[in-house]
């Protein structure tokens, strides 16, 4: 057991943006054969699932993370693309966002196509709304007693504490406290934001939540699945708002518990909500001080 949860480690690392992280670190740039590289040690990883009795149940894990690379790595050169910089203006909000979570939703449909083909249904994977009156098992750092209160109740609860929370960090730590627009164009705008919010959640769950619980929930204990999914969300917003290692920590946190809730709930909603409602808040409050054009 301990070697295939090393293994899991491992091989969610790689393919996260950590050796990315480390190498501009260190060297100021992120070299352009590291992608193919990463490719390359996670089809090993698929070759020493299949072939190698110790690690076989980490098959449809190293599978789905290698489909996780190769999709990020095509949506990353089609937006090195003058045609794709022409049609989405990073230097506007609708055009750096809406580029973003364009191409995060292209690559969910062939991910989705690869879970299902080895998970065999989207129940295995959690793509399910869940049953929200499950009570939640006990946190006791966040005052959570054991079945006190269900994942329903508990997920708008959060959702709102989250934002809140999300609304003062982010003024502080990424756009300063000048307002560039006017809540009336806020208001204009909101509803692509909130599709913005929206589908960038949805592509996130199934992203850094999906692909782990869907792919160990049968190999691995709940701790340790949990665990390795918050993991895997943390260092993703190293680059993100906030970032650093502020953001990573808390982002590792929120993922925790967003996994938990689905864990729990044996669905998406809990968690999608709570994603949800952050990504409106973010991506309003980056509107509104951020300076787009």
């Amino acid at each position: 057991m301990k070697k295939t949860i090393v293994f899991a480690i491992i091989n969610v690392l790689i393919v996260s943006i950590l050796p990315e992280i480390i190498i501009k670190l260190s060297t100021g740039i992120i070299p352009g054969w590291l992608p193919f590289a990463k490719i390359l040690i996670s089809f090993v990883a698929v070759i020493i699932c299949i072939f190698t009795k110790e690690f076989n149940q980490l098959r449809n894990y190293s599978i789905v993370l290698a489909t996780v690379l190769i999709i990020q790595s095509i949506t990353s050169l089609v937006s090195t693309t003058s045609l794709w910089r022409s049609v989405f203006n990073t230097n506007s909000f609708v055009g750096n966002f809406g580029g973003s979570i364009l191409l995060k939703f292209l690559g969910i449909i062939p991910l989705t196509g690869v879970m299902l083909i080895t998970l065999k249904s989207l129940k295995e994977f959690y793509l399910r709304k869940g049953d929200l009156t499950i009570k939640a098992d006990e946190i006791p750092w966040l005052g959570i007693k054991k079945e006190k209160i269900n994942w329903g109740k508990l997920s708008l609860i959060s959702a709102v504490l989250i934002s809140l929370g999300t609304i003062l960090l982010t003024i502080i730590t990424v756009t300063g406290n000048t307002v560039t627009k006017g809540i009336d164009e806020l208001l204009y705008y909101l509803p692509l934001i909130l599709l913005f919010a929206l589908v960038n959640s949805f592509c996130e769950g199934v992203l850094f939540r999906s692909t782990i619980l869907g792919t160990l929930k049968l190999v691995l204990p709940k701790k340790i699945i949990i665990l390795i999914a918050a993991i895997y969300y943390g260092i993703a917003h190293y680059y993100g708002a906030p970032g650093g290692a502020l953001g990573v920590v808390m982002s590792a946190v929120l993922g925790w518990y967003m996994c938990r809730s689905m864990y729990e709930t044996n669905g998406f909603l809990s968690s999608w909500i709570i994603h949800f409602m952050q990504d409106v808040v973010i991506l309003s409050t980056i509107f509104l001080l951020a300076g787009f054009v």
